[in-house]
């Protein structure tokens, strides 16, 4: 006869199908049972996760640090540890929870084969950023003293001309020795940052933009010289020298995540400083999300889409004397939400159906053409995509966006 599982595993499995269905709310109820009865690790993370995604950010911090109190190397504990403090607005909290989850994350990644398989724009991109690092004066170097230098450039052309030659996916190389592990996993460096007294722009009429956002939170709202010169410079110098891109897309796009290091003091300040300065506009909301992209100039970017927020901030950090074509690369953004009954994956994904939606809708798209130092607010979870881009060639060049997310505290 077998034998029926446990209570605590049977609940997970509940709890786990609920998330899923994302009824947050019921899945909550099952695992504070469970904690309640079995200081289970894996269920007191589950909790965590349900408790954030219902607004419940100080009793998810409480389990998050449960878990963490319990392991202190389990890296889910920490990275929700970092979601909570940073929807509680306790940035520097945050900062120092993802700090140590980029360590140990990289601390527990396996050592990579002698000979594998990585795509070509994920190659290319390391190699131009480690050309960058060790050309730079003000850089950690240290880091890849076992790179062989010498055989970069001609790496780097044949890279670029198997991506030249692409139908607009990514192929994949093959790479193996020293270099191919370094090309694989850069190691880990971060440029390191002070705090600046301002990091927005105080000439913004941001009381104009409050009550533009409240009348219509559905208008896309633009703001140029969205940053102080010096915060821009920190910013564009934390994206181009930190080893935080990891995530490889299809389409020719990379992206840095605060697991993987993303989380900086210039990120969180403008969070926060942007929190403070919409006032009335963003009262009731948490920072939520955030990552950076970087795009290669020969592939297409990221496909239209809806993200899981009530507020999204695009920022360009690239300068304008890239953009070969100033009319374009920026962001188009539709008219439309997803309706009620999609699914996070339905209008996240993109593709055939929602472009499908949109054309059944008579959905009218919003082209804002890139610009350095340029800003795009919107809410409602507008489905928007990356614009057609022509950028020119070189590390520095390269289209790169950020993207701040914020949710509305429930009620």
């Amino acid at each position: 006869m077998p034998q029926s599982e446990s209570p605590p595993t049977a609940g997970l499995w509940d709890a786990e199908r609920l998330m899923r269905a994302r009824d947050f709310a019921s899945a909550a109820e099952i695992l504070e049972d469970i904690v309640e009865h079995d200081d289970n690790l894996q269920a007191l993370c589950m909790l965590a996760s349900s408790l954030l995604e219902v607004g419940e950010h100080r009793q998810a911090l409480h389990y998050a640090s449960l878990a963490a109190q319990r392991e202190p190397s389990l890296a889910p504990a920490r990275d929700l540890l970092g979601r909570a403090n940073a929807a509680l607005g306790h940035f520097a909290s945050a900062l120092s929870e993802y700090r140590a989850l980029a360590a140990l994350c990289r601390e527990q990644s396996p050592a990579p084969p002698d000979e594998f398989s990585i795509p070509a724009h994920f190659a290319l991109h390391n190699i131009e950023q480690i050309a960058h690092i060790l050309a730079a004066e003000d850089s950690e170097k240290r880091a890849f003293a076992g790179v062989a230098t010498d055989e970069l450039p001609a790496l780097r052309r044949q890279l670029t001309d198997l991506i030249d030659a692409s139908d607009g996916a990514a192929p994949w190389v093959s790479v193996q020795g020293k270099n191919g592990r370094i090309l694989a996993d850069p190691p880990y460096v971060r440029a390191s940052e002070e705090r600046l007294p301002r990091y927005l722009n105080p000439g913004i009429d941001y009381a104009k933009l409050q009550n533009a956002i409240v009348a219509d939170r559905r208008r896309v709202q633009v703001i140029d010289e969205f940053l102080t010169p010096a915060a821009l410079a920190q910013v564009r110098k934390f994206c181009l020298q930190s080893t935080v891109w990891r995530h490889s897309y299809e389409y020719g796009y990379i992206g840095a995540f605060p697991q993987d290091g993303f989380a900086s003091v210039s990120l969180f300040a403008i969070a926060e400083e942007l929190l403070a300065a919409l006032g009335e506009a963003l009262d009731g909301y948490y920072f939520a999300q955030w990552w950076g992209f970087v795009y290669n100039a020969n592939l297409p970017g990221v496909d239209v889409h809806a993200d899981d927020s009530d507020f999204a901030v695009n920022l360009w950090i690239t300068p304008d004397s890239a953009n070969l074509d100033p009319s374009r690369g920026g962001l188009v953004v539709w008219d439309k939400t997803a309706p009620s009954d999609w699914t996070f994956e339905d209008y996240n994904a993109g593709g055939t159906r929602v472009r499908r939606f949109l054309e059944q809708q008579s959905a009218k798209p919003n082209i804002v053409p890139h610009r350095e130092n340029r800003a795009v607010l919107f809410g409602e979870h507008l489905f928007h995509q990356t614009d057609e881009f022509t950028f020119a060639p070189g590390f520095a060049n390269r289209r790169r966006s950020l993207t701040f997310l914020f949710r509305r505290r429930k009620q």
